[in-house]
């Protein structure tokens, strides 16, 4: 039976598990029958709290993966006779805090037992929680944490789904410099946030190598309502770019008040436009980052079309679901590849140099912290849906440039 828990409160026993986790030595557990009959995946999930509205569909998606990838027996493992064993979930819901959900990886080490973990997910996770993993010699791959720092740090049981931050929009800046007229100025309008900074300090090296000069910045909290003084300087640079380095939903008014306020631009990019934004406010033309779509074919395409169907799930709707269902697979083609529950083996084998992975998307590689170097695909809502506009070979249609809506 799988567990999920609605409300994890962090009293004084999840506060103890935090503080034995921020001073425990190493500490391998007894290891897991190599050939055992089911494989157990520990994982959390932002079911309730701030990252929510990104993630609270994922149990039910979770649960429709199990369900589907057991149909075919489950995992192979050639070791054991090549007999295919099933997979379950162990499921908490980490309520997005940070604290919580190290608690709730100590207890699926020490309580569950389980033999692997997946996730979390969001970088301001991924920092403390990696820790657990490498204390217990648990291999895990993360999803959705992207910051490339979580990976720096000599930990040898991570690996990470998730857009990499430093190739975060590295096709929509290869898209504009196909265009005509190309556009030569870009102004910056930046969430004050971990990953969001990240992307865009990253970033601004590439478009100046690509000959876009920078006329202005601005950075704002996740509280601002009032952004009339960014669009005034926005109105007085006249970038053909304006790009938005923002969460979804702080970033609903900032939009809002540029259509108000008749912005022009070749393009408004932003790298979170989804489909929460979409009912809140006019995205039409706007370009964005978008994980994978249903129109993307690759391996395992058909697998995760089932699950996302079975879970209605809109990946437009769900801007990361791509990442948790990816890590999944990354860490199943991993067992596959060893042929038998080994973590150490498995843990190098996520970990080996010039490794090809699959996806959705296509193959893919890890970097030397073994986070996932996949760029996402761009996309421009036309008439109200998403459209892949870039890479051309991958595209579902072609980009209207200058968009149309922002003249």
């Amino acid at each position: 039976m799988k567990r999920f828990l609605a409300s994890w409160p962090l009293g004084l026993g999840a506060l103890a598990l935090v503080a034995f986790s921020q001073h425990a030595s190493s500490q391998q557990l007894p290891p897991p029958d190599k050939c055992k009959n089911e494989i157990v995946f520990g994982t959390t999930l932002s079911l309730t709290g701030a990252f929510s509205t990104l993630a609270d569909s994922w149990k039910r998606m979770t649960e429709a993966f199990q369900e589907e990838y057991n149909k075919d027996g489950g995992v192979t493992l050639k070791g054991c006779g090549g007999k295919k064993v099933p997979i379950k979930f162990v499921i908490y819901d980490d309520q997005s805090v940070p604290a919580t959900a190290v608690a709730l990886y100590e207890r699926l080490a020490t309580v569950d037992k389980v033999d692997l973990f997946v996730g979390p997910d969001w970088s301001s996770h991924g920092f403390p929680v990696s820790q657990v993993f490498e204390r217990y010699q648990i291999p895990s791959v993360m999803s959705n944490v992207a910051t490339p720092n979580v990976y720096e740090r000599g930990f040898k049981y991570i690996a990470g789904m998730a857009l990499h931050a430093k190739t975060w929009s590295q096709n929509y800046f290869n898209m504009v410099q196909a265009q005509t007229p190309k556009p030569k100025t870009v102004f910056w309008v930046v969430h004050d946030n971990l990953v969001t900074k990240t992307i865009f300090s990253l970033h601004k090296d590439v478009a100046e190598k690509a000959g876009i000069k920078t006329v202005g910045e601005d950075t704002f909290a996740g509280t601002t309502k009032d952004f009339t003084g960014v669009i005034l300087k926005i109105k007085a640079a006249k970038p053909d770019i304006v790009f938005i380095s923002a969460f979804d939903g702080v970033s609903v008014p900032l939009v809002q008040q540029m259509r108000q306020l008749k912005v022009t631009a070749m393009d408004v990019h932003h790298i979170m436009a989804n489909g929460s934004m979409a009912r809140q406010v006019n995205l039409d033309g706007v370009t964005g980052e978008i994980y994978w779509h249903e129109g993307i074919k690759g391996p395992y395409a058909d697998l995760t079309n089932r699950v996302l169907t079975k879970a209605n799930i809109k990946v437009f709707d769900y801007l990361w679901t791509g990442g948790r269902t990816d890590a999944y697979l990354l860490m199943l083609q991993a067992i596959e590849r060893v042929g038998e529950l080994d973590r150490d083996k498995i843990a190098a084998e996520l970990r080996k140099p010039g490794a090809v992975w699959q996806r959705p998307g296509g193959d893919f590689k890890l970097d030397a912290g073994g986070l996932s170097e996949i760029v996402a695909f761009t996309h421009q809502m036309q008439g109200g849906q998403p459209v892949v506009v870039w890479p051309p070979e991958q595209a579902t249609g072609k980009v209207q440039w200058p968009s149309p809506s922002w003249q």
